[in-house]
């Protein structure tokens, strides 16, 4: 009987080892900053699209066809 209390009593505290190390370890916190990184490369990469956009919608593309109307006619 003592010898299966040894082999219990073990393997608990190599259980809690386990445990103890798994929630100390820090190899995860990597993935959360580049996962913040490239989120934040896609929003201005997005922004910077839809500005460019706008520009060129309202500013350039009239422009270029009111030239080109006034070289044709």
């Amino acid at each position: 009987m003592k010898k299966f209390m040894t082999h219990i009593h073990s393997k608990a505290d190599a259980l809690a080892l386990r445990a103890r190390m798994a929630l100390s370890n820090q190899r995860g916190d990597f993935y959360i900053s580049d996962a913040v990184k490239i989120i934040i490369a896609v929003v201005l990469g997005a922004l910077l699209l839809a500005a460019l956009t706008l520009i060129f919608n309202d500013t350039v593309i009239p422009r270029i066809t009111s030239e080109i109307e006034g070289l044709f006619s």
